[in-house]
Order: structure tokens, then C-alpha cells, then sequence
């Protein structure tokens, strides 16, 4: 398997990964929103580096509730810490300049079926870290 399937393979399970864990509820009404024919993968440098910034600030939401779910005394309280965990990342990504919740994901819809944008995206992020 090659550096770069790999890289994408990683990527693209990160994505899901927020998603499903923490922000399927909040994240997915925003996503009823936006329409299907607005998917491109035409995104300027500008948008580009907005979703990098947002991206960081989602995935610190993450990590911070990642373990406090996983010690979570009763389904109920998981369900309750992901809904704010969802919230947060929605709230890190509308306080984010230069994009919006519909355009985050947009580009992480169009990276999943655009192994270049993947790409692009991976690097950004690699360089912002």
C-alpha cells in the first residue's frame, strides 16, 4: 500500500470518525442544508486553510471528550457527552473564520471522493501541526 493511499485511507477515516462519534445529529441537520449539486472540489487556498483551522479545533473537541465518553457510568451519560461534544465541534467550526458549518462539509464530503483534495487537505494539515 502506497504513502499516499495510506495517508488518504487515514484521513478520510478521521473524518468519519467525528462524524459518527460525536456529531451526527448536529453536524448532519446543517448538512441537509446544503445541496448535493454544490459538491466541488474547487476550494481556494482561503476556504482551504479556514477548514484546516476548523479541523484542529474539532478534532481538540474530540480528544477532550473522547476518554470522558469512553468512562461514561451509563449509555445515557455517553449519549449526553456526545450531544455536547457534537455541539462543541459545531460551535468550533461556526466561531472559525472564513467558513461555514455547510462548507466544513462540504470539503470533507468532496475529500472523501477526491483523492487529490484528500491530498491537499492532508498536507495543510500536516503543515499546520
Amino acid at each position: 500500500m502506497t504513502f499516499a493511499l495510506r495517508t488518504r485511507e487515514l484521513f478520510t477515516a478521521g473524518f468519519l470518525s467525528v462524524g459518527i462519534a460525536f456529531a451526527p445529529q448536529a453536524l448532519a441537520q446543517e448538512t441537509e442544508q446544503a445541496p448535493a449539486a454544490a459538491e466541488t472540489t474547487d476550494i481556494s487556498e482561503e476556504k482551504l486553510e479556514s477548514f484546516v483551522v476548523a479541523f484542529q479545533q474539532v478534532e481538540a473537541v474530540k480528544e477532550d471528550f473522547t476518554q470522558q465518553i469512553e468512562s461514561a457510568a451509563s449509555d445515557e451519560e455517553q449519549q449526553g457527552l456526545r450531544n455536547e461534544a457534537g455541539q462543541a465541534m459545531l460551535q468550533a467550526v461556526e466561531d472559525t473564520d472564513g467558513i461555514s458549518v455547510d462548507e466544513y462539509n462540504q470539503v470533507l464530503r468532496s475529500a472523501q471522493n477526491d483523492p487529490e483534495l484528500a491530498e491537499r487537505l492532508t498536507q495543510a494539515i500536516g503543515q499546520a501541526q
